[in-house]
């Protein structure tokens, strides 16, 4: 019983040695999976060591197993021996394992190797241990060596094929499994080995069993070995299996992005000829597959486009891809922009043929040209845009012209066409206005649309200042034929300023700011549409921007005085009111004119707050009159955007009581355009306004809308006739007639008249024949201070005493 145990003992401990080994083997196999990392001469000393260990044990074991006597003499003797041995035979194993791969030929060798080296290694570890006592017995040498031979060839197959794999799904009860098969198959070899060359009389107690039955240790071995053998041939089936698997997995998911693939795709061979086609292909063509298949590039490639097609199909038979764009015909005759990717077809590392894939990006092109026109034109006229000219000048400029001009158009009056007829008219105004100043310049200049009412000019190619002069005095005549719009005759002109280079500046910026500077100027000058730059403007401090700023400062420090301009009597010849009129006093540019700077407070609104000083002023000066025993009416201007503030009616009833004025003394003028302006918002504010008891004047009558239905709504008292029909009285016989209308007009409304910019005697009396009232203009008293004024009151009081 104690023998059968020892038996035991040492054939599970030769076994499970064994099977670390081979337990090793497979994990480094698995842990490689189809890496084909090669280890290095160093790096293959550690395992090559831990396997030498196992496998010293292991015939530690067997020589125990076989002979008690030799194990006790021979073996710690023979074991240094045995380990070099040992060590340089797994050593070249290993090496061998990692340079074979599954290739037929290289396989086969290698096996071969490999059993060779395990043959010579026990062979030799045998002869060593047992001599002198070597027995060579050559059926038992024949039939271990085909034992080793049936083996090693399973287990170096076994290791290729996990180590070939791509992953693995094996668990770690079949690594045990396997580990435990082949520690049976090796330790079986490690027996028989021993077995096949120690002489009987040696036998051990435990190997002398088997002597009467010399057979039974190979019958065992083979039985082992149907089992190894059958473990690659179930895990090479596994493997097809999966292998199986994943290529109809990668089949399927080519097929789904080939059938699926929202850009055609055309295959072509290496002849340049289709040979499949997916449906996408058929719809962006109009032709069916079958139609496709067989053709070649010529069939549905544009003769402009062919040779850029066949040399990307050229470059892809030697593996490059490429990508371009290119147009492309439908059968039903319309041409498609497309985007071409080609990419070289690989079979076993040969390039077999090309994909073609190509993607309708024909509304992307479109998108892009529209994205691209939109950056650098304006959306409503077509013209270019501010950066397109920027472009454009600077492009001219480094073409090295000489002199250039910048034109600065501004429309006059399109606030009122905007607000009395709506956006649509206005828009469609602008339209129009760009459209008329393009035929003008022709090939001679270039137009863009600044912003609003705004348009910029580049003249490139000028000689001197008239050809600039030509060509705005050419604008402002297209200009000048009314524009229909909606079924109304619409009347504008433009403001021109005009700076040149390199004379006003080098930069855009510069001229662009010296050209807004002299059409700011011009808007102020009657009568002119055009100014071209001159540092002189700047001398007077004509920049909107430091205008603004200063005006803001003029407020503060209180540098603004009322000036007045007597009406008088033609009847009695007294002075029956004044005119207030509003100058700037500035501290270091002296006096500037109300036409420099009202534009810019109606625009900025300052506009309120300086009214409001307007009227506070006139009120002061009122009282001082009226206590030197002086009453008579004073007239105050009253701004488009004053009138309309929601605040003005309050603040002139503010005004009266905190001044205690008579508000029958204080008359508010206002322009026929601002009353036109939010009609019903206007008659309520003037029923307000003659609540309070101040009188209203219609100022500038006859140049804008003479609308006269409307002077009978209006609470209104006075029309002053406008300045431009009394200057020209003398010359022009239909000016007579303008002003003896509006005089008859006026007394049939019971209206009372003023007229303005009388300058003449002969204007004077011809006035006085058409029995008009009351008159004011500069041949009676330019606009003066309060106390110049007080002195010309003095002087008419003593001429009629």
């Amino acid at each position: 019983m104690t023998g059968f145990l020892v038996i035991s003992i040492n054939l599970i401990m030769s076994i499970l040695l064994s099977a670390g080994c081979s337990y090793l083997a497979l994990k480094e196999a698995f842990k490689r999976n189809g890496q084909k990392q090669v280890l290095s001469r160093w790096e293959l000393f550690l395992p090559s060591f831990i396997y030498t260990i196992f496998y010293c044990l292991l015939h530690a074991s067997v020589t125990l197993m076989v002979s008690y006597e030799i194990f006790i003499q021979r073996f710690f003797y023979f074991a240094p021996i045995f380990l070099v041995i040992c060590f340089f035979s797994i050593y070249l194993s290993l090496r061998l394992f990692q340079d074979v791969n599954t290739d037929k030929v290289n396989f086969i060798m290698g096996g071969f190797i490999f059993s060779l080296i395990m043959m010579a290694g026990n062979f030799a570890t045998y002869v060593g241990l047992i001599y002198p006592y070597v027995a060579f017995k050559p059926m038992y040498i024949c039939l271990t060596i085909l034992m080793t031979l049936g083996v090693t060839f399973p287990f170096f197959r076994m290791l290729l094929q996990l180590n070939n794999q791509e992953s693995s799904s094996y668990s770690g009860k079949q690594h045990a499994f396997w580990s435990i098969v082949m520690g049976l198959g090796f330790s079986g070899i490690t027996y028989l080995t021993a077995y096949s060359l120690l002489s009987p009389e040696k036998y051990g107690s435990y190997l002398s069993l088997v002597e009467n039955n010399h057979l039974i240790p190979f019958i065992i071995e083979m039985a082992i070995l149907l089992i190894l053998w059958f473990i690659p041939d179930h895990l090479a089936n596994d493997l097809h299996k999966k292998q199986m698997k994943e290529i109809y997995e990668k089949e399927q998911e080519y097929k789904s992005l080939y059938e699926n693939n929202l850009s055609a795709i055309f295959t072509y061979n290496r002849d340049a000829i289709i040979v499949e086609a997916n449906e996408r292909a058929a719809d962006m063509t109009g032709y069916s597959i079958k139609e496709i298949v067989g053709k070649g590039f010529r069939t549905y490639v544009m003769d402009k486009d062919l040779e850029q097609i066949q040399s990307a199909f050229q470059a892809s038979l030697i593996g490059k891809a490429s990508k371009f764009e290119m147009e492309f015909p439908h059968r039903k005759g319309h041409i498609m922009s497309i985007q071409v990717i080609v990419v070289p077809i690989y079979l076993d590392g040969e390039v077999t043929g090309a994909h073609v894939l190509a993607t309708d990006i024909t509304e992307a092109i479109r998108d892009k040209k529209q994205i691209q026109y939109l950056a650098f034109h304006d959306e409503l006229t077509g013209l270019p845009n501010r950066r397109y000219f920027n472009e454009e000048f600077e492009k001219k400029v480094q073409q090295g012209h000489d002199q250039m001009a910048i034109l600065l158009l501004d429309l006059n009056r399109f606030k009122i066409v905007n607000d009395t007829l709506g956006h649509g008219y206005g828009d469609e105004l602008i339209s129009r206005v760009g459209e008329r100043c393009v035929k003008v310049l022709g090939e001679k200049g270039f137009i863009a649309r600044m912003s609003g009412d705004e348009f910029i000019i580049l003249l490139p190619s000028i000689d001197n200042r008239g050809d600039v002069h030509k060509m705005a005095a050419a604008i402002h005549e297209s200009l000048k034929t009314p524009f229909d719009i909606g079924g109304h005759e619409i009347m504008t002109s433009t403001s021109i300023g005009i700076s040149l280079y390199p004379q006003d500046g080098r930069d855009l910026s510069t001229l662009l700011k010296k050209a807004d500077i002299a059409m700011y100027t011009m808007k102020k000058s009657e009568g002119a549409y055009r100014l071209l730059f001159s540092d002189q403007l700047e001398e007077k401090g004509i920049n909107p921007i430091e205008l603004e700023e200063n005006l803001r400062k003029a407020l503060v420090h209180e540098e603004f005085e009322l000036y007045y301009q007597p009406q008088l009597s033609l009847t009695t010849n007294r002075i029956v009111g004044v005119e207030a009129l509003i100058r700037w006093n500035h501290p270091a540019k002296g006096l500037i004119s109300p036409a420099d700077f009202i534009p810019l407070a109606e625009e900025t609104g300052l506009i309120i707050p300086l009214g409001e000083r307007i009227l506070i002023e006139a009120c002061k000066q009122l009282k001082k009159w009226i206590q030197e025993g002086y009453e008579f009416k004073v007239s105050i201007n009253v701004s488009s955007r004053q009138f309309h503030d929601a605040t003005f009616v309050e603040m002139v009833r503010n005004v009266m009581r905190t001044y205690e004025v008579h508000p029958s003394l204080i008359e508010l003028e206002v322009t026929e355009s601002t009353t036109m302006h939010h009609v019903e918002e206007a008659l309520a504010k003037l029923n307000a306004l003659r609540e309070i008891g101040v009188s209203i004047a219609i100022d500038d009558f006859g140049i804008e809308y003479s609308s006269l239905s409307y002077l009978q709504k209006f609470s209104i008292q006075t029309l002053k006739i406008d300045r431009s029909f009394i200057m020209g009285l003398d010359d022009n016989e239909s000016n007579k007639a303008i002003v003896s209308a509006i005089h008859a007009m006026a007394k049939h409304l019971k209206l009372a008249i003023v007229a303005e910019g009388v300058e003449t005697e002969s204007q004077l009396e011809w006035l006085k024949e058409l029995q008009c009232e009351y008159a004011q203009g500069y041949y009676f008293s330019r606009p003066v201070p309060a106390e110049e004024l007080s002195e010309f009151m003095l002087e008419q009081k003593g001429a009629a005493v």
